[in-house]
């Protein structure tokens, strides 16, 4: 007479990392408007048995790394409340790994 529903853990448009909800379009748009990145790759991983958010970034030529990371990392904070763990790669890096898939795979849950 009632039909069953069965949750199909569908994550797809969003992550949820320490109970926080990180919407992919939004998340997109944020890393986007900084300045000092060129592209980025953001992971949902397992961290010492708690979920964190790894950003692997590309930097704009000529900027601080140092400094950007940090604003990368506070922003971030400010607007998702969740501090990410900031990855550092060469130019270029993500264009090659990205270019073998239709869609870039910007974002990855690497949760086990």
């Amino acid at each position: 007479m009632f039909p069953i529903l069965k949750h199909t853990q569908r994550t797809t448009g969003f992550f949820k990392i320490r109970g926080v909800n990180i919407n992919h379009a939004e998340f997109e748009d944020l890393m986007f408007a900084l300045e000092d990145i060129t592209d980025f790759k953001a992971e949902a991983v397992a961290s010492a048995g708690l979920d964190a958010l790894r950003l692997s970034v590309e930097l704009r030529r000529g900027c601080d790394a140092a400094s950007a990371t940090a604003a990368i990392a506070q922003r971030t904070k400010t607007v998702f409340e969740v501090t990410p763990e900031i990855v550092v790669l060469a130019t270029g890096f993500l264009a090659k790994e990205f270019e073998s898939n239709v869609k870039a795979p910007r974002f990855v849950d690497a949760r086990s």
